[in-house]
């Protein structure tokens, strides 16, 4: 698949990046975070399938790769720049009103907990034009009605080149829901939102 270069006008300013990814999606994230550059600081928000009944143990992994501060959100913290949050295992991650996360035990969607669509129409409803949401390697749906929803309020969205994801099934089924903005490969993904960080687009 080609890729996608800038579909819809400039994004004026990111508050919040949101992130989904299931079935390989550690290693894509290792790959972002040792992509991205001193100045990158836009809060980020990693939501990661992961087995329920353990300690995840990602954020320890991914603080290897990064300067930001790499942490599991606790409910009612505020969200900061310079910071990427790791949904918790068997949680929803929620953003309420006030930019805040917020920690839900409600049914798995679509037997996704943490739900990457949750995450992001949540963050969609508070941040609207200021949301970039991404969606990476998995083998499900989970994020496409997120992504739509994104788009649907103002928001940027990009999307892993299919072909270089490990499991393609995410990638495709949210580049089906919407009209998303980039399809990239991960490197490009990294420094697209690098340029997000410096006040544009490269």
């Amino acid at each position: 698949m080609n890729q996608q270069e800038c579909s819809s006008g400039l994004i004026k300013q990111v508050e919040l990046v949101v992130i989904g990814a299931s079935s390989g999606g550690l290693d894509v994230l290792i790959t972002l975070l040792k992509t991205l550059p001193e100045h990158y600081r836009i809060p980020t928000v990693a939501v990661l399938h992961q087995r329920p009944n353990r300690s995840s143990g990602v954020p320890e992994m991914l603080a290897k790769y990064t300067h930001l501060q790499v942490q599991e959100p606790e409910d009612k913290q505020g969200i900061e720049a310079g910071c990427f949050y790791v949904a918790p295992p068997n949680y929803h991650l929620l953003i309420d009103s006030g930019k805040v996360f917020s920690l839900s035990l409600d049914a798995p969607l679509n037997f996704c907990r943490p739900s990457i669509d949750m995450a992001m129409e949540s963050a969609a409803e508070v941040y609207q034009q200021h949301l970039v949401g991404c969606v990476l390697t998995g083998a499900n749906a989970d994020g496409a009605e997120g992504v739509r929803y994104i788009k649907e309020n103002g928001g940027y969205v990009m999307v892993q080149e299919p072909a270089e994801a490990t499991v393609d099934s995410m990638p495709k089924a949210a580049i089906a829901a919407t009209e998303v903005d980039e399809i990239l490969p991960m490197v490009r993904i990294a420094e697209r939102l690098s340029s997000f960080a410096a006040g544009g687009q490269s």
